[in-house]
């Protein structure tokens, strides 16, 4: 999600927290979306607040370097993005493919991956093409960023339509003017730009203290509301939550503020992995659970997360040296 020539330590090390972050979120999927009030229930939905940040920060750190990258010629910028980013989503719509003929799936063999791809088995794979959409509209979008004034209004009205009329609604008010242009993902991928863009240096601190209360606020209200309606709560998980707008911008901030990190080139080199990892990641935990059968919380968290990021980096490195099948695993 940032080019080679484009490096940044902390950004690595934060890609790679983020893949972790998402295996770790769709592995807890099953328990979080049974509510009880055990006592493992709670601890789930601890685990999954602290993973939601994952989706936003990947927008943020894609706007970070792509709306700061010269564009050039339309013609080979959306050929570049055609190879390096729609390609991989067509492996991944094949190996998802696969996945459901070894289900029963009885479509037709091309369907989910060259038509119909909406209804692939990989789910998550809309990121993919929310991402797609970002890059079509990257030549527009920069011109119209490029300068803090225009950044700080872009970010100011994205918070009045995606986050705070949402909220109006639920209390029976609304703004007396539509929304023409902004949605939920383009404001994080333009302040992932701002925020890597603005030069002060905000104190780790208050950034971690940030991150805490985010998450925390984030388990309990889901954990209140989902108990008063007896079914888990998605609206502080996703979609309008200030407390994931916070979480997500305190840690790309810490993130960009870090110019060192140990370990260094294994953070680079498992950094190339992004892409692979989230879209196989599904794939790599429906066969663990398929081989290892049913699980407890502590093996979805332990076992197979770890497993699943494990089995996709080595993926994409074996997949990186093999000619024609390297275009798939693009870093």
């Amino acid at each position: 999600m940032s080019s080679p020539k484009q490096r940044h330590e902390g950004i690595d090390l934060l890609k790679v927290v983020c893949c972790f972050s998402v295996i770790l979120l769709h592995a807890l999927v099953y328990r979080v979306e049974r509510y009880d009030d055990s006592t493992e229930w709670l601890l789930a939905n601890i685990l999954s607040a602290a993973t939601r940040e994952a989706v936003p920060v990947f927008f943020m750190v894609s706007g970070a370097f792509m709306l700061r990258s010269e564009i050039g010629s339309l013609g080979r910028y959306y050929a570049k993005a055609a190879i390096r980013y729609a390609v991989p989503l067509l492996g991944g719509l094949a190996a998802y493919k696969l996945l459901a003929l070894t289900q029963g799936d009885t479509s037709p063999l091309l369907s989910g991956v060259l038509y119909n791809v909406r209804a692939s088995r990989g789910f998550h794979l809309w990121f993919m093409w929310t991402f797609l959409g970002l890059a079509l509209v990257v030549p527009l979008l920069r011109p119209m960023v490029a300068k803090p004034r225009d950044r700080a209004l872009f970010l100011g009205l994205w918070l009045l339509f995606c986050i705070a009329e949402p909220w109006m609604g639920m209390a029976g008010l609304s703004l007396p003017v539509d929304n023409m242009l902004f949605v939920r993902n383009t404001g994080y991928f333009v302040a992932g730009y701002a925020l890597f863009a603005w030069a002060r240096q905000i104190p780790a601190g208050l950034l971690i203290a940030g991150i805490i209360a985010s998450v925390a606020a984030t388990a309990a209200l889901t954990a209140a509301w989902t108990a008063a309606s007896g079914s888990l709560a998605l609206i502080f998980y996703e979609g309008p939550s200030p407390f994931l707008a916070v979480y997500s911008a305190c840690a790309f901030k810490w993130a960009s503020q870090q110019k060192r990190v140990p370990w260094p080139g294994v953070v680079h080199r498992l950094s190339y992995a992004t892409f692979t990892v989230y879209i196989y990641h599904v794939l790599a935990l429906a066969l663990l659970s398929r081989w290892l059968g049913p699980t407890t919380l502590f093996m979805r968290v332990c076992v197979h997360t770890p497993l699943a990021f494990a089995a996709c980096v080595g993926l994409h490195f074996v997949g990186r040296r093999i000619p024609v099948l390297r275009l798939f695993f693009k870093g």
